[in-house]
């Protein structure tokens, strides 16, 4: 398993085509009074073969920084990040990992590439708006992050059951 930034040579519009989002959620984080609290709110979440294929063609658009985690040739995660700085903060704008490679380590190597980066850049902190799924803010807190104290209101707005976190550098 290796990470390396995605370009036009090892990325194209059909790789995500074997790419599995499938996730079962049993429980969720939802802030109560303040707090963190697990809630139980079972959901399911895919993508259909249109949706992976979007996924591909935003991660060519050249919009993003994104960092892709290959097991030979094959994507098994992504990471893609905004260029401009937010309040000193680099924001990740998706992270995925297909369903056989959770639990493998390829987050946490893409997060690290994604760390990397940002300090490259000169952030002061990563910025994620994660879906609260308990497996996912598990993670995100084993890497550092924590509730912000300044959440972006836009992506309050665009996904009000996320967790609105930052992971200072």
């Amino acid at each position: 398993m290796e990470v390396h930034l995605i370009n036009k040579n090892n990325f194209n519009i059909y790789s995500m085509d074997d790419f599995d989002r499938y996730q079962t959620v049993e429980n969720v984080y939802r802030l109560i009074d303040g707090q963190l609290q697990i809630v139980h709110a079972p959901f399911t979440e895919s993508w259909s073969p249109e949706r992976r294929r979007q996924k591909a063609a935003e991660i060519l658009s050249g919009k993003y920084i994104v960092y892709g985690a290959f097991e030979q040739e094959r994507v098994i995660g992504t990471l893609m990040l905004l260029p401009e700085l937010n309040e000193g903060r680099m924001i990740i704008d998706s992270f995925h990992v297909t369903a056989e490679y959770r639990r493998k380590g390829a987050g946490r190597m893409l997060f690290h590439a994604a760390r990397q980066e940002a300090e490259k850049r000169g952030a002061k902190a990563l910025y994620a708006s994660a879906c609260s799924a308990r497996e996912t803010i598990d993670f995100y807190r084993a890497m550092g992050f924590k509730l912000s104290e300044n959440p972006i209101p836009s992506c309050v707005e665009e996904e009000p059951f996320d967790l609105q976190l930052e992971c200072v550098l």
